[in-house]
């Protein structure tokens, strides 16, 4: 599996394990995918739709977090084996404003990703890389989106915040 995909599957899989571990909300989530939404899977709840890629979806499919990232292979000093630059867009869609922000709040806790080998069974941690700083101490930058008034009255978008992390992959 080519870096970039690996890089965004693992954030993905970091991003899973916030709402299935138990330790940070008091209740375990059933995690449903792109495929689940497609299909039409009824979802169990509580749950979230944690998706790698756009697809369309309606208000009452909420909640819903999508994974976007972007992906450049740099030279960071003469000589040394190039890095991956991993810069990942997380946009969460809550039914309510509260539950929008406390998911937010859920994955602006995550400070490393564990990098995965997908192409082994059971998908070992090859690599931790840690989130790089924007300034200060500050590893992710959250974002209201603002609608315009023409859309407002659309509350999947009413209720959407737009999360910005980035890592260097080895």
């Amino acid at each position: 599996m080519f870096e970039i995909r690996e890089a965004r599957l693992s954030l993905k899989s970091d991003i899973e394990d916030v709402f299935t571990s138990g330790s940070i909300f008091s209740e375990v989530y059933n995690i449903y995918d792109e495929d689940d939404l497609r299909t039409g899977t009824t979802p169990t709840s509580p749950y979230v739709y944690l998706m790698d890629s756009w697809v369309i979806f309606e208000a009452n499919n909420l909640p819903v977090i999508v994974l976007e990232t972007d992906y450049d292979k740099e030279e960071f000093q003469l000589g040394s084996a190039p890095f991956g630059y991993c810069r990942a867009y997380t946009y969460v869609f809550g039914r309510n404003r509260g539950e929008r922000d406390d998911f937010a709040a859920a994955i602006m806790g995550i400070t490393e990703v564990n990098i995965r080998d997908f192409d082994t069974d059971g998908y070992p941690i090859q690599n931790t890389c840690a989130l790089l700083p924007f300034s200060g101490k500050k590893v992710w930058r959250g974002n209201d989106i603002p609608v315009p008034q023409e859309l407002a009255f659309e509350k999947t978008l009413l209720n959407c915040k737009q999360l910005e992390c980035h890592f260097l992959v080895p």
